[in-house]
């Protein structure tokens, strides 16, 4: 899953994804109208502050993704909305202090890093992507570290101190056999051409017996041309339905008749096929293990994150909220 307070921009697992959907437990106070400074605290968490500045502009950022006429008319979801916002940076508050107090940080180096790969991975889509988020380069630096900063406190404070034994992954495994099944294969070559004429003057070559890999060569337009067409191992419901449909109904070096697509026009060969089978123990030990560590580190993620919270001295600023807030 992809999150940073409210943008889609970095990947996390998505057995911490919910970090930004939990509540802190806390204190709340009432106070009389009172003068505020110009930038007065929203909230404590053990006597540290979040602005309002900084909560306005979270909260602006998240109201700026909905529909301009939804504000309006659902003032109910616009409050639940500013508390979840506040519930949010109060948790984020706790998890930075817990790191602070561990001594972890995020180095220039490292964020850099990260955000080459981030903008390596979108290319050219990637300015498109912080407009259409609504958030500045720097800003979303910025998010990106805090995200890095809490990928370390749990990969510290929490996954190190998950165990997984073999004789456990062993016994997983022999109570779920069908997770471990493998799913039939087939590898498959294509000549890929745009029209109907290009496909039916392949398909005459091959009735007359050209070799296969030749005419890919000679007449296909698709990447894998230079492969000899060779698409590799496909599973059922990967390709467009129409190819999908008649790949698996073929036998091996068996070629098809002209398949449309929305792309052009295929014909296909069936160079090898991997029947579906039981895997034993061995074949699948790493992978068994990593199911069982992933469900144990969420468990062990929840109930550490609980903890913290009920430590943490936790006080909203009522008057400041009902106030001040936009």
């Amino acid at each position: 899953m992809k999150i940073v307070s409210g943008t889609k921009m970095i990947k996390i697992p998505i057995r911490y994804s919910w970090i930004i959907c939990l509540c802190a437990v806390i204190a709340v106070t009432a106070c009389d109208k009172v003068d505020f400074p110009s930038n007065p605290h929203v909230a404590t968490v053990n006597g540290a502050r979040i602005y309002l500045d900084e909560y306005q502009a979270r909260l602006d950022q998240k109201k700026a993704m909905l529909p301009k006429d939804f504000l309006s008319g659902e003032l109910n979801y616009v409050r639940r909305l500013e508390e979840e916002v506040l519930d949010n940076m109060i948790t984020e508050k706790i998890m930075n202090l817990r790191a602070a107090e561990l001594g972890l940080e995020v180095n220039s180096q490292e964020l850099e890093e990260k955000a080459f790969e981030i903008k390596k991975e979108y290319g050219e889509g990637f300015s498109n992507l912080l407009a259409q988020e609504k958030i500045s380069y720097e800003r979303w630096k910025e998010d990106i570290k805090k995200e890095m900063l809490f990928e370390k406190l749990i990969a510290a404070d929490v996954n190190a101190y998950v165990r997984v034994s073999e004789d456990e992954a062993e016994d997983y495994f022999n109570e779920h056999p069908g997770l471990y099944k493998t799913v039939s294969k087939v590898r498959v070559a294509q000549i890929f051409v745009r029209d109907m004429a290009a496909a039916q003057e392949v398909v005459e070559e091959l009735k007359a017996g050209a070799d296969f890999s030749k005419v890919v060569r000679e007449k296909s337009i698709g990447p894998e041309a230079r492969r000899g067409g060779d698409l590799g191992f496909i599973t059922r419901q990967v390709m467009p339905e129409p190819l999908d449909e008649t790949i698996f109904k073929l036998s091996i070096n068996e070629i098809s008749p002209i398949v449309k697509s929305s792309y052009g026009f295929h014909v296909l060969k069936i160079m090898e096929i991997k029947e579906a089978r039981n895997r034993n123990f061995a074949e699948c030990k790493e992978e068994v293990i990593a199911d069982i560590r992933a469900k144990k580190e969420e468990a062990a993620f929840a109930i550490w994150l609980d903890a913290l919270k009920m430590k943490a001295a936790v006080k909203k600023e009522m008057a400041v909220l009902k106030d001040k807030v936009k």
